[in-house]
């Protein structure tokens, strides 16, 4: 498995050789846009091909999905637009296509290959819900079919390398975050009661529930906060009754979809940032909120505790516990000096460790290298 290097001065300023660069993606992702942005402003020629109709300004998008009324897509969807994927593949011409989430995007490139191909894992894209024998092998063919594995972090790189992709095409590249725009609050806080956000999506895997049973119990001992729900999803509706079940609908706000641009305001407002995900593979949203100098109560995953040191720099949680995260929650807002330390340290290990600008430009370099593969050139 290849590491990545990001902090190559070199890059910067080595001469760009233009590609056309194919982008098989979730246009409502927060990345897909960076990623779509940063080709065309390096000089390279870009179609985004999205099951999701949400357009990215000044980049030609072809939207193939079919969305169910509440977001969903419909089952089977991916197979059936592969025709028309390799018809739009066939027009452009790419000289690579980069396709993110194995098991979706992933597997329509792999489908339609007509060019250099990059699949890049981001977390539970890897379990395709199939009995375990076929789940990986279906895997490993996709993989196969790639000139480049893309992994958002070490763990993922382990666990496709475990699966039996071959670890000389993994290449672990940190989806990152930009320090600039996720900048830390400027002056004093506001007083006021302990500032709590979550803004994760309104899916299963993200357990938004157990953050609101957290909250009803910090509640009944007395603690005053206010905390805020950014974004939305399939299990939005539940969570909102749940909350108004537990008498929590004065102090929890539910904001619905928000553009990326606007989550470092909410940073700026949030003292905490609390997260009760199942699994993550490089959580974009814990690099923001340490970026911009939150406190993380996260849960105790592999790909939480790669960046956070307990009750140090963030507050890890058992999977599912309530009470840990009340407890988390309660902790991190008694001890201010703990705070303060973290927001230090963690903005400093994100602009060393995980900067966006660096990882983009590692991607370009992948890009490039995955069409050096497929024209049989090193």
């Amino acid at each position: 498995m290849a590491p990545c290097r990001m902090t190559s001065s070199a890059a910067l300023s080595r001469p760009v050789i233009p590609m056309r660069v194919a982008l098989l993606a979730h246009s409502n992702s927060p990345w897909a846009p960076y990623y779509a942005r940063h080709f065309l402003d390096r000089g390279h020629e870009v179609l985004a091909i999205s099951f999701h109709p949400k357009p990215i300004p000044d980049v030609d998008l072809r939207y193939v999905g079919a969305e169910e009324a509440d977001g969903r897509l419909p089952k089977g969807i991916y197979l059936r637009r592969v025709p028309r994927v390799r018809r739009l593949l066939r027009g452009f011409g790419p000289d690579v296509v980069l396709a993110p989430y194995i098991r979706s995007n992933g597997l329509v490139g792999a489908l339609t290959k007509c060019s250099a191909l990059v699949v890049s894992s981001r977390g539970s894209d890897q379990d395709w819900g199939l009995p375990d024998g076929l789940d990986r092998a279906v895997l490993r063919w996709v993989a196969g079919r790639a000139e480049i594995v893309h992994a958002s972090s070490p763990e993922l790189g382990e666990s496709l390398a475990g699966s039996g992709v071959d670890p000389g095409k993994i290449v672990v590249i940190p989806l990152g975050t930009d320090s600039v725009q996720f900048s830390p609050l400027t002056g004093p806080r506001p007083a006021g009661p302990a500032r709590i956000l979550c803004n994760r999506k309104h899916y299963a895997i993200y357990d938004n529930d157990t953050i609101v049973r957290a909250l009803a119990l910090l509640r009944a001992d007395g603690f005053e906060f206010e905390c805020r729900f950014a974004g939305t999803g399939p299990t939005l509706e539940a969570t909102r009754r749940l909350a108004c079940d537990l008498g929590l609908l004065e102090r929890v706000r539910f904001l619905g979809d928000l553009e990326h641009h606007e989550v470092p305001r909410l940073l700026h407002w949030a003292d905490l940032f609390v997260s009760a995900a199942h699994s993550d593979g490089a959580p974009s949203s814990l690099f923001e909120a340490m970026s911009a100098g939150v406190f993380p109560i996260v849960t105790d995953v592999r790909a939480n505790r790669d960046w956070l040191e307990q009750e140090t720099t963030g507050y890890l949680c058992r999977l599912g516990r309530p009470e840990d995260w009340a407890r988390g929650i309660r902790f991190a807002w008694e001890n201010p000096e703990v705070r303060s330390r973290a927001a230090a340290i963690n903005r400093s290990r994100v602009r060393r460790d995980c900067d966006r600008v660096m990882g983009l430009l590692a991607l370009e370099d992948l890009l490039a290298r995955a069409v050096r593969l497929y024209r049989g050139r090193p």
